[in-house]
């Protein structure tokens, strides 16, 4: 597939939006707006529920609050960089400090409560738009070499770049998984029991965990790990995977 048609296709794709917002009035008004505007909007209240959310959705764009009962929105857009994820700040503070951190931070839009919808709506298809056309210019410049290996007996990951990472017994299995699956998405339920969990349904949401940190350790060396969330179904490695046995 060309990259023009790629593009184009990824255009067609609906957009798709997270928001992190605890007054439940506008945030249900404002998602129902984004909604009506054919922006698919999933909305959260905690940064907790946020976390889980994000991990299970191919998102691209995340609208956060500042203030939230359960941490910091700054926390959680300094945990988006480097996610591909388009971020826009929504919040009531005004000042100039506030808005220096958020973009500092990784905000790449910043917005003053209250919203105006219809420009809330452009900015995202915009950002969105950009986003998606950088996403396919990054994968038009990889070459054939950009091979990730993966050292099972060593427990390492290691990246095109030649970065190793050592994995923990779990994070190496739930690796290995993927790779079995060839680039194709390995169900949730796989992933689990390849990480020696039965109880499926309880443990779902460990599966999560070794996921964040797999993800925590590839950027403490400025690594993204290629590894997406298939909505409702599992998750893919999407980048060339070989095996070292």
């Amino acid at each position: 597939m060309s990259m023009t048609s790629t593009l184009s296709s990824m255009r067609e794709r609906p957009i798709r939006a997270i928001f992190l917002e605890d007054d439940q009035v506008l945030r249900k008004s404002l998602a129902d707006f984004l909604s009506l505007n054919s922006i698919s909007v999933v909305d959260v209240a905690s940064v907790a529920s946020f976390r889980k959310a994000i991990v299970d959705g191919d998102f691209d764009v995340a609208l956060i609050d500042l203030g939230l009962p359960d941490g910091s929105g700054l926390d959680v857009a300094r945990e988006l960089r480097g996610t591909g994820i388009g971020l826009i700040i929504i919040t009531a503070r005004s000042g100039r400090a506030d808005r220096l951190q958020g973009y500092q931070d990784g905000a790449d839009l910043f917005f003053i409560k209250p919203v105006d919808g219809a420009e809330l709506v452009l900015a995202i298809r915009n950002l969105a738009r950009r986003l998606r056309r950088a996403e396919v210019v990054a994968k038009g410049e990889m070459t054939s070499n950009a091979i990730w290996t993966f050292d099972r007996a060593g427990q390492r990951l290691m990246a095109p770049t030649g970065v190793s990472i050592k994995l923990s017994g779990r994070e190496a299995a739930f690796v290995d998984r993927l790779a079995q699956a060839g680039g194709e998405t390995a169900s949730r339920e796989e992933l689990a029991l390849a990480l020696g969990y039965r109880e499926i349904d309880i443990e779902s949401r460990r599966v999560d965990a070794v996921l964040r940190r797999l993800r925590q350790k590839a950027r403490a060396v400025d690594t993204e790990l290629p590894v997406h969330a298939v909505h409702a179904l599992g998750f893919r490695f999407s980048a060339k995977l070989s095996t070292i046995k």
